[in-house]
């Protein structure tokens, strides 16, 4: 099991107004990445130590978010039928 730290760095919002994540370990200047959503679980790599990419904690986010996408699709259809 990978060690998991607690990062108390505030990422600015992205252009679209989406929340941004900062990476857990700093790269080599000492600096946290700051990171969409979007590239959590992707197959690539985009925080220093790839913690991005984990195998077991993108196992629970996939699975996490899928049952989360079939709950929103079925909530705007139920809301698009009112």
């Amino acid at each position: 099991m990978s060690s998991q730290l607690t990062v108390d760095y505030e990422c600015p919002p992205a252009a679209d107004g989406m929340e941004r994540f900062a990476c857990p370990t700093p790269d080599r200047q000492g600096r946290y990445r700051c990171i969409d959503d979007h590239v959590l679980c992707d197959g690539f790599i985009d925080c220093p130590s790839g913690e991005d990419e984990d195998r077991q904690a993108c196992m629970f986010y996939k699975t996490t978010k899928a049952h989360l996408d079939v709950l929103a699709d079925a909530l705007l259809r139920w809301a698009r039928g009112r």
